[in-house]
């Protein structure tokens, strides 16, 4: 496992924590136990990051964020996976 460094990021009122994995920067973040808007006030805070193929953002969250997938379909492809009640989210920009 990748070594994870805090890092500050505008705008997000949680602990960001940068690392790499096989080539790819991950951006991750636990919003799961904030209530709205927080979750995703975070995630468009460090979406902003993402500025290439090789970012991803991780986003641990209590339930899946269906109005932020709404507002960032056209730019973002995302996957969904379920881990003991809680989602994990990894976001990539759209190729």
């Amino acid at each position: 496992m990748a070594e994870k460094e805090e890092i500050q990021v505008e705008g997000a009122t949680v602990p960001v924590y940068k690392y790499e994995e096989n080539g790819i920067t991950y951006y991750e973040f636990d919003t799961s136990a904030l209530g709205p808007p927080e979750p995703m006030v975070n995630a468009l805070a460090v979406l902003k990051l993402l500025d290439g193929p090789d970012k991803r953002a991780v986003m641990i969250n209590h339930k899946k964020p269906m109005g932020l997938f709404d507002k960032i379909a056209d730019k973002f492809d995302y996957e969904v996976e379920e881990l003991d009640g809680k989602f994990r989210i990894i976001f990539k920009l759209k190729e």
